[in-house]
């Protein structure tokens, strides 16, 4: 099924949407974090993204039921890969930069594609290995962030050590939904697994949700954590996984890489963060892999079908 321009032109709109949503996410939740304890934090925006896409999902689904058996595979999925990420996620972003964060972050589709050749769910070229390579290369380069002023700061480097795994939970996570959940929704599986995770962060964190009375909280933080559930784990996730099924996942992974774009100018507008030179090379690395592994997965899509990428990635399910 083709689609038109106007459709794809709309598709690019929403993308590039979702990616200025997860850029100032990164902004967002450092400025909340400067009040609220981590894994409250993450309670209230786990509980606002599940209401979200349980809204979502009870307007387009009648069905909403799933098996005992996807029940436990979403158990793993929330309180493993979901969990995980997000605990390392919010103490890293604590303790280094927005636009480090975003970086970082940006290795996703790398991992994924990584993590899913292992699991032989896809596969892999010499092309695709030089992507790896410079985006493995620019990682390390943020992370150490070498030649710049907090290079010695053993807080920044633990942070990006920490959005580093993060990331490779992350990239976990979408492995396991790809291998997984062909036949779940993605509005079903979305607030099935986001109500998990959002039991477990509000379990953890009942101590800290009690030590300190919410009034002392400022309406910045409060917006920022609504902010991000509404908006980052609702609305952007429901519009990334609807332009997976409409374009399909090769146009759709080209549009993570804006993020540390967006996330570095909303960082120097709003926290007047500065970039070393070095991590900005690192960025450059970063993107050049990204690049080369997108442009090859497309390259390798054409040809399996015998068609452009882009119609036959266009067949919805």
């Amino acid at each position: 099924m083709k689609i038109s321009n106007s459709k794809l032109s709309l598709m690019d709109f929403l993308l590039f949407l979702v990616a200025v949503i997860w850029g100032l996410n990164y902004v967002i939740v450092k400025i909340s974090l400067r009040e609220m304890d981590p894994l409250f934090f993450n309670a209230v925006r786990f509980v606002v993204g599940a209401v979200t896409c349980w809204t979502v999902l009870l307007i387009k689904e009648k069905n909403r039921r799933v098996t005992r058996e996807e029940i436990k595979k979403l158990l793993v999925l929330g309180l493993g890969a979901h969990a995980f990420n997000q605990l390392a996620f919010v103490h890293g972003v604590a303790r280094t930069t927005a636009a480090a964060t975003s970086i970082i972050l940006a290795t996703t589709p790398v991992w994924v594609f990584l993590l899913a050749y292992l699991l032989k769910l896809e596969k892999l070229s010499t092309k695709i290995l030089v992507g790896i390579f410079f985006s493995f290369v620019g990682t390390i380069l943020v992370v150490m962030n070498f030649g710049t002023s907090v290079v010695f700061s053993r807080n920044v480097l633990n942070g990006n050590i920490l959005i580093l795994i993060a990331t490779l939970f992350w990239s976990l996570y979408t492995v396991l939904v790809k291998a997984f959940f062909k036949d779940l929704s993605a509005a079903k599986l979305t607030a099935y697994s986001l109500s998990i995770t959002a039991t477990f962060f509000v379990i953890i964190s009942s101590r800290a949700a009690l030590a300190t009375p919410w009034s002392q909280y400022s309406l910045q933080a409060w917006l920022g954590a609504f902010y991000s559930g509404a908006f980052v784990f609702g609305i952007s996730y429901v519009l990334w996984n609807n332009a997976i099924k409409v374009v399909g996942p090769t146009r759709t992974a080209v549009y993570a890489n804006l993020p540390p774009f967006v996330s570095t100018l909303f960082g120097w507008i709003l926290l007047g963060e500065k970039i070393g030179a070095i991590q900005i090379f690192g960025g450059f690395f970063i993107l050049l892999g990204l690049n080369i592994v997108n442009r090859e997965k497309a390259g390798l899509a054409a040809l399996a079908g015998g068609k452009p990428a882009e119609v036959t990635d266009a067949v919805i399910q």
